[in-house]
């Protein structure tokens, strides 16, 4: 019985050792502040904000890249989808779609979120990139947005890159 009860405590060892610390300090990496410059789509001008580890599941971690939008026009625009690709030091993690409609009013701001999920293999080389690069990550969104100004639709490409460090 002695043995048994070891062998079940050294797996529980072994599991909080290589999956929960790992998943941790992962989940401290993606939600340490990062920094950009502000780049512009048309008119609009979008800066990243974060990326963050919104749960866990068996098949990897679920993320999201907030990018904060700023319409300095005296008109508004809608966001009515998006197709992008997310990026990890130039390592492709996953794809994603927005099909939420955004207004974003005249000479206002909003947040907009990318969600994505990625496999823990690409989880464990993203954090094994930063932990070799001393906390360096570059992440990039790569896509095109479809808005509508003006009752307008119009198909905008996008490439919004951020650094955490």
């Amino acid at each position: 019985m002695s043995t048994k009860r070891e062998r079940t405590s050294f797996a529980l060892f072994m599991v909080l050792i290589l999956v929960v610390m790992p998943a941790y300090l992962y989940y401290g990496y993606v939600t340490r502040p990062v920094s950009a410059p502000w780049s512009t789509i048309g008119e609009l001008q979008i800066k990243g904000t974060s990326v963050h580890v919104t749960g866990l599941a068996l098949g990897g971690p679920d993320l999201s890249f907030a990018a904060v939008v700023y319409n300095p026009n005296g008109f508004g625009v809608s966001l009515n989808s998006a197709n992008y690709s997310i990026y990890a030091n130039g390592h492709y993690l996953q794809s994603g779609h927005i099909t939420t409609k955004y207004e974003l009013a005249p000479k206002s701001t909003q947040t907009f979120v990318f969600p994505f999920s990625t496999g823990w293999t690409s989880a464990f080389e993203t954090l094994g990139s930063y932990i070799w690069d001393w906390g360096n990550e570059n992440w990039e969104v790569r896509g095109t947005a479809s808005i509508e100004v003006g009752g307008f639709p119009l198909a905008v490409p996008f490439d919004l890159a951020i650094h955490t460090s």
